[in-house]
C-alpha cells in the first residue's frame, strides 16, 4: 500500500501487476514516476529527485531532452571557448551524440547508454581519439546539467574514459637533422624548419611569432600566442592554451644571425609586393604578409623530406626531435620542461623517457665506479 506524503515529497510502493517497485514524486502539480526492481533503487531515486527539487528543479526541467540541452550548452560555449573548439564540439554532437541519444531526456540517461554508444562507435570503425572526444563532450554537457540541478549525478563519471594509444613519434638522427637544415637553407621555409629544431616550438606557436616577441639583446623569444585555424572561421591568433605555454625560449647567436638574414629577405619580399603586402609583423608569413597556410607548409616540408632521402615524418616530429636531443645531451628535465611548455616535469619524462637512456647508462656507470671495490692482489712474501 502506498504511503502518501505531502506535495513535492515522495511515495514508494510495490505494484504487483508489473512486479516492480514504484517511486513517485509530485512536482508542480504533476507526477514523476520511477519503476525499479528494488525498493532501495526507488528510495535513492526519490531522495535524489527531492534534493534536485530543493535546488530549483522544475517539472519542465525534467522533460528536457539531451538535444535541447546541448543546443543551449553549445551557444553558451561561443562566449567562453575558442571558435575552433566550438566547431569541434558541434561536429562531435551532430555526428556522434545526437543521432543516438538526442531524443532521450537527461533524467533517463544512464552509464549503460554511454558505454553502448562508445562500443557502437568503435564497431563503426571510429578512431579511439574520436570516441574519447565523444566522452569528453558528454561529460561536460552532463556536468553542466548537474550544476543546473537537472541531474543529481553525472552518468559519465561512472564510465571509464576511453583510452587512446599514443601516436608513434619519429625522431631524426643528428645527421638527418643537419641534412634537413642544409637542404632547406635559403628557401622561404628554411628558417622555419631550423627554428622548429632549435626551439621545439609547436607549429601554431612558430606561425604565430611576431618580431616584437624576439629580444635581440638577450636572445630570447616570448611565446605569447599561436596561430589557430578552424573550418569556416579562417585564421586567428590566440593565447596559448595553458599557463605553461606562455614561456620564454633562449636561442644562440647563430640562430640570431640566421633570423637577421631571414628578416632581410622578408623586407625584400615586402618591397616586391608593395600595396599587396598586408603587414602583420609575423616572422613566418605567407608571400603577402598574411598568416601562412598549413597546406603550403605541409607540401614544402614533405617535398624537402622526399627530395633529400629523409624519413617521411610529420612537422610536429621536429618538436619531438628537439626535445629528445636536449634530454639525450643531459639537459636537466626542469629546463626541458619549461622550454617545451609542459605544465609538469612528469609530462616531459613520461613522454620522452626513451630519450633519457643515455643518461641512465652514464648514471649506472658512475655508480658502479663509486661502489665497486677495487680488487687488490696480495703479494706473497
Amino acid at each position: 500500500m502506498a504511503h502518501k506524503r505531502a506535495n513535492n515529497e515522495g511515495t514508494i510502493f510495490y505494484r504487483e501487476s508489473r512486479r516492480k517497485w514504484v517511486g513517485e514524486v509530485s512536482l508542480d502539480g504533476k507526477r514523476l514516476t520511477k519503476y525499479a526492481k528494488t525498493q532501495r533503487e526507488c528510495r535513492e531515486w526519490v531522495k535524489d529527485t527531492l534534493t534536485k527539487i530543493e535546488k530549483g528543479l522544475t517539472f519542465q526541467g525534467t522533460q528536457v531532452t539531451l538535444a535541447n540541452f546541448i543546443a543551449t550548452w553549445l551557444n553558451s560555449k561561443e562566449l567562453s571557448r575558442r571558435a575552433r573548439t566550438v566547431v569541434q564540439y558541434r561536429q562531435i554532437c551532430s555526428q556522434h551524440i545526437l543521432p543516438d541519444l538526442g531524443r532521450m531526456r537527461l533524467q533517463e540517461i544512464q552509464p549503460a547508454h554511454l558505454n553502448h554508444l562508445y562500443l557502437m562507435k568503435r564497431e563503426e570503425g571510429r578512431g579511439a581519439r574520436t570516441v574519447q572526444l565523444i566522452h569528453i563532450v558528454l561529460h561536460c554537457v552532463l556536468q553542466q546539467a548537474m550544476k543546473e540541478g537537472i541531474l543529481g549525478r553525472n552518468p559519465a563519471d561512472a564510465v571509464e574514459r576511453p583510452k587512446v594509444e599514443q601516436t608513434e613519434r619519429h625522431i631524426l638522427t643528428q645527421e638527418q637533422a643537419q641534412r634537413l637544415v642544409i637542404a632547406s637553407q635559403g628557401s622561404r621555409f628554411g628558417m622555419l624548419f631550423y627554428l622548429a629544431l632549435m626551439t621545439g616550438m609547436r607549429e601554431g606557436e612558430l606561425l604565430g611569432l611576431k618580431w616584437p616577441d624576439l629580444d635581440w639583446k638577450r636572445g630570447v623569444f616570448e611565446v605569447q600566442r599561436q596561430l589557430q585555424r578552424s573550418s569556416g572561421h579562417g585564421y586567428a591568433l590566440v593565447p596559448p592554451k595553458t599557463k605553461a605555454g606562455r614561456r620564454q625560449i633562449k636561442v644562440g647567436q647563430e640562430t640570431l644571425d640566421r633570423l637577421a638574414t631571414h628578416r632581410s629577405q622578408l623586407d625584400l619580399q615586402r618591397f616586391a609586393m608593395r600595396d599587396r603586402w598586408v603587414e602583420n609583423d609575423l616572422i613566418f608569413p605567407n608571400t603577402l604578409g598574411k598568416p601562412m597556410s598549413a597546406n603550403s607548409l605541409f607540401v614544402e616540408f614533405k617535398n624537402v623530406l622526399k627530395n633529400n632521402g629523409l624519413p617521411n615524418i610529420r612537422f610536429h616530429d621536429l618538436r619531438h626531435t628537439s626535445i629528445s636531443f636536449l634530454l639525450d645531451s643531459g639537459t636537466p628535465v626542469n629546463t626541458v620542461q619549461r622550454r617545451a611548455g609542459h605544465s609538469k616535469a612528469s609530462m616531459t619524462t613520461d613522454t620522452y623517457g626513451h630519450s633519457m637512456g643515455h643518461s641512465e647508462d652514464e648514471a649506472a656507470a658512475k655508480l658502479e665506479e663509486m661502489i665497486t671495490p677495487v680488487a687488490v692482489k696480495l703479494l706473497s712474501k
